[in-house]
């Protein structure tokens, strides 16, 4: 049986307010260097209904190899459908040094910000998130993408 909450409340999206306090984001870490992809890893199950209001990614490091490309990329899966019309994703810019990068605040170079796809962002008790991280990189770059972290965050769906 489903309870409702009755008002009268102080504002109009209290509910949204309460439910982003009580409902965490899902986080995943890659600890150390990034050498090979990582294929429909599991990110977590939705434990009540919610849609994905953002994802994002940082790194510890971005890696330096200023002859070729070096770059990440996430992605995210509801039930093997992805939530996502643009991928976020951090590459290293020739002539930069290997530093933290996010792709939570714009204005970073190097970085594209995750745009979610309002026809797949809805989740419902139990479905399960996968995620992947795609490496574009040569044999050795100068110093690899390091300790990567994507973040999920859920937006509750009241009523």
């Amino acid at each position: 049986m489903s309870r409702k909450l009755f008002g009268p409340f102080p504002s109009v999206a209290f509910h949204k307010q309460i439910g982003r306090d009580s409902m965490p984001p899902l986080q995943v870490s890659y600890s150390g260097e990034l050498t090979v992809g990582v294929t429909s890893a599991p990110f977590g199950v939705a434990a009540r209904g919610a849609k994905v209001a953002d994802v994002w990614m940082s790194t510890g490091a971005s890696g330096k190899d200023d002859a070729y490309s070096l770059q990440v990329t996430g992605e995210v899966y509801i039930n093997g459908t992805t939530c996502l019309s643009t991928r976020p994703s951090i590459a290293h810019v020739s002539g930069e040094a290997s530093q933290q990068k996010t792709t939570r605040v714009t204005g970073d170079t190097g970085i594209a910000q995750a745009v979610i796809d309002p026809d797949a962002n809805t989740v419902t008790d139990g479905d399960v998130l996968t995620y992947d991280l795609t490496l574009v990189r040569t044999a050795s770059p100068t110093t690899e993408i390091s300790n990567v972290f994507m973040v999920v965050e859920l937006e509750p769906i009241i009523g």
